[in-house]
């Protein structure tokens, strides 16, 4: 595992764009808060999937609208 180069906090992060976003950053050695309004299955999903390849995330219930 690498050192964590910061923490990243991604809006949208369960589902399309921000999930690929979410896996990316970890790839380059980022923790992930995996931010989501309603989808949590999709949301801790993604957070498995960074885990399985020795990263760190977190999924996170938030409404970022406001």
């Amino acid at each position: 595992m690498q050192a964590s180069q910061g923490v990243a906090i991604v809006t949208g992060g369960s589902r399309g764009i921000g999930r690929e976003v979410c896996l990316l950053l970890a790839k380059a050695g980022h923790s992930v808060i995996v931010n989501y309004h309603s989808n949590a299955a999709a949301a801790h999903e993604v957070v498995a999937a960074i885990n399985e390849t020795n990263g760190k995330a977190l999924a996170v219930k938030a409404d970022a609208t406001n």
